[in-house]
């Protein structure tokens, strides 16, 4: 399991493939920083239209990215990029410089709910084509990040272009969207929730045992 408050991981506690649905499990306490872990599962159960959720998730990612910015220091700002992009945001430093890109996703589970972070693979992909373009362009690389807000924790992974991620074999996607699951755009990226980088902001994050929908088991 990881931490969602240090990031400190504990390879003895295996994080649940995949938490059931209305089952929240206490995975166990960080030995660390003493914080009780929970698997969470998602709790969207629906929408009224794909539209309105697209709506409000820009919204949601305003919010997120005016905190987030906060949390990088005076004189960060954030922008949007044109609607076509598949990396959301650039991030400018206090000397107006771009800093980074960076690409928003907000989950509705906890950080431990399951193995697999189903990052879409796509969003890999971009982060590639507008990494060499700037190479080409510029003669420099400018890092994108991807953060993916939980509702206990704020989680990030870099983009290294030395890496050779690998593309899962099942797209993803909710359940309640059952015609996106054989996009190939919702296939994910392999990579365990364990390798995400936790940052230390507690803004909008539950970690106690108020973010559980349902009967808790416990498994220490």
């Amino acid at each position: 399991m990881i931490c969602p408050k240090c990031g400190e991981v504990d390879p003895a506690r295996p994080v649940p493939e995949a938490t059931r649905r209305g089952a929240v499990l206490r995975l166990g306490t960080c030995a660390k920083c003493r914080t009780a872990v929970y698997a969470v599962p998602t709790r969207r159960e629906g929408e009224a239209c794909q539209a309105a959720t697209v709506d409000e998730g820009e919204a949601r990612e305003q919010i997120l990215a005016d905190l987030y910015v906060r949390h990088l220091g005076p004189g960060f700002t954030h922008q949007s990029r044109p609607a076509a992009s598949d990396i959301d945001r650039t991030i400018r430093g206090p000397d107006g410089r771009l800093h980074h890109y960076l690409e928003i996703k907000e989950r509705s589970c906890s950080l431990n709910a399951y193995r697999q972070t189903k990052f879409p693979f796509a969003k890999i992909v971009a982060a590639r084509r507008l990494n060499r373009r700037r190479w080409w362009r510029w003669g420099k690389r400018i890092p994108v990040r991807f953060l993916l807000k939980f509702i206990d924790c704020w989680a990030y992974f870099d983009f290294d272009p030395k890496e050779e991620y690998v593309r899962g074999q099942e797209a993803f996607a909710p359940r309640y969207r059952t015609g996106q699951k054989n996009r190939s755009r919702q296939v994910p990226v392999v990579m365990p929730v364990e390798t995400l980088h936790v940052l230390p902001i507690d803004a909008e994050c539950d970690r106690t045992a108020s973010s559980r929908s349902g009967p808790a088991s416990f498994s220490d």
